[in-house]
């Protein structure tokens, strides 16, 4: 049976992502900087979360132990899916670009884009190992366009480089790991649930928006916010066979927000 870390295990997303992937068979690691809310989620979800781990996905060298302490104990990892990030850890101010700070800066990069260095470095090599493998990195709708207006979405400019960052540097993975029987992808979540941010929080700061100017909210054609759930079922069908003849792909999430 195919077993696969998911990181950001215990957010809307990451959770969805590795409830997505049991129902179709997986063994799934479950790491999350909060390791006892992952540890909840791997309650929740059930038998097939094999294990969870309290992980600061920042941390190189803490990354690279949970990925060969994984393998050692529960078999061949042949699957990732990097779902950490957002503000949660981040305290960003608001403001456009020319206000933010270098140290902001860094810190964006650090969560948003080295974390999912980290992971990819730490479990590529497993995947080299077992001659197969598939990776789903989280990129946003953000990284496909250049963000929202930082009033929509704080420090928007820098979170947009970042994820901009993580959809080329899935690209250049896919290109590395497919002679070695790896896939590597990408989902790009639009206005979508988050740990910080439930759906009914999202709808009070939309109807917040368009009070103060009609056409703010800038809602999905569909009518609706994305749920982990959307996300889930997007990640889980890029790791299946499925979609055996897809790398390097960024699959747009958002509900069709960027059609507006």
């Amino acid at each position: 049976m195919a077993t696969a870390i998911v990181t950001g295990g215990a957010g809307a997303i990451g959770r969805a992502c590795a409830a997505a992937l049991v129902e179709d068979g997986w063994r799934v690691v479950l790491a999350d900087i909060d390791g006892a809310e992952a540890e909840k989620v791997a309650s929740d979800i059930g038998a097939g979360v094999v294990a969870a781990y309290g992980l600061d996905v920042t941390d190189f060298a803490a990354v690279h132990d949970i990925a060969a302490r994984a393998q050692a104990r529960h078999g061949p990892i042949t699957g990732l899916v990097t779902a950490a990030g957002g503000g949660r850890n981040i305290a960003l101010t608001n403001g456009p670009f020319i206000e933010t700070t270098p140290d902001e800066w860094d810190r964006n990069i650090e969560v948003h884009l080295n974390a999912v260095y980290n992971s990819c470095h730490a479990v590529l090599p497993l995947l080299f190992e077992a001659g197969k493998g598939a990776i789903v990195n989280t990129a946003s709708g953000a990284g496909l366009r250049g963000g929202p207006p930082h009033l929509r979405q704080r420090h928007a400019s820098v979170y947009s480089a970042c994820k901009a960052g993580v959809i080329a540097l899935t690209q250049a993975i896919s290109q590395e790991a497919g002679p070695k029987g790896v896939r590597a992808n990408c989902i790009a979540p639009g206005r979508t649930e988050t740990r910080a941010k439930p759906i009914e929080e999202m709808e009070r700061m939309q109807r917040e928006e368009e009070a103060l100017k009609p056409g703010s909210g800038r809602a999905s054609p569909l009518g609706r916010f994305g749920r982990g759930r959307d996300m889930g079922d997007a990640a889980a069908f890029l790791m299946s066979d499925r979609a055996g003849y897809i790398t390097g792909a960024c699959l747009d999430v958002t509900g069709g927000i960027r059609l507006h």
